[in-house]
């Protein structure tokens, strides 16, 4: 049996494509940074499904994004990096996976799931979980490299990562005067928010990240930045969810080696800061 650790969209398509395959993952639900939910009858992917160019994973349609940048020479030193993330440039034309939510929904169907915490990995093919332990002839890693280091008592300090609070917020249409909006001054808690306004025909889906290394931001120090910044009042708040990324911007290399049947997949396998297209084509070829 194989076994596919991580049940995001890299997971989903990685264990599609092998027989005999099983998923471990510790979330209730399948797909990772864009699993989705229906608020006020739309369903809204957790994170804007956007690439640079139209793959042949996704079904697409083009969308236009005026960009505005405050401070623009600031932000990498705002998000703790000295490469912005492929995932993180933006283009004044760019492409909307518009059946992402079909897709998870799909794959998840045809896949075996076994929710649950992963506790250890041992003699390299035994999966220790909270209840359960699984034996695999081959394991594929789509979660954090790091932590699969950790498991298999592997060193690896090269390895570092900065998180993002994201706050998906829904708000009344307006013309904002941008579609994304970037913010390198370092006494302003978010770096970017990306209006989502092709998703929905009555609301704007503002989604705002936030960088963080240890912890992040009080509500108060967000939404009072959102408010000096012009971008918005808490009154204009419809409706609004929030949640952590861990391992959003990944930095370093690892130069360990690992045993054969333990392969690394995907985005956060690789530790690569991959394109969504990117991430799903290294799965498949995993």
């Amino acid at each position: 049996m194989k076994i596919v650790l991580g049940g995001g969209l890299s997971g989903l398509f990685l264990a599609s494509n092998k027989k005999d395959s099983l998923i471990i993952e510790n979330q209730p639900r399948l797909g990772g940074v864009f699993t989705y939910e229906e608020i006020l009858n739309v369903n809204i992917p957790f994170h804007p499904p956007l690439t640079n160019y139209s793959c042949e994973y996704f079904q697409t349609t083009e969308v236009k994004l005026r960009i505005h940048m405050k401070k623009e020479n600031y932000i990498l030193r705002k998000i703790y990096t000295h490469e912005l993330p492929k995932w993180l440039i933006f283009n004044e034309k760019m492409f909307y996976v518009t059946n992402l939510i079909e897709l998870i929904d799909n794959l998840s169907k045809k896949v075996k799931v076994l929710h649950t915490n992963i506790k250890k990995i041992i003699q390299n093919n035994k999966v220790i979980t909270t209840n359960n332990m699984v034996r695999g002839d081959e394991i594929f890693v789509t979660i954090s490299r790091k932590y699969i280091a950790d498991l298999l008592g592997i060193k690896n300090d090269k390895l570092r990562s900065v998180s993002m609070l994201e706050l998906i917020v829904i708000v009344p249409k307006k013309d904002r005067g941008w579609d994304v909006y970037i913010n390198g001054d370092n006494g302003i808690s978010y770096s970017h928010i990306i209006n989502a306004y092709w998703i929905s025909n009555d609301y704007d889906i503002l989604y705002v990240l936030i960088p963080f290394t240890s912890s992040p931001p009080i509500w108060d120090k967000i939404f009072s930045d959102l408010k000096r910044e012009n971008i918005l009042l808490k009154d204009e708040i419809l409706a609004f969810r929030s949640r952590i990324i861990r391992d959003a911007i990944l930095i370093g290399e690892d130069d360990n080696v690992y045993p054969e049947n333990i392969k690394f997949c995907g985005r956060l396998g690789k530790w690569k800061n991959f394109t969504l297209c990117e991430a799903i084509l290294d799965s498949l070829n995993c």
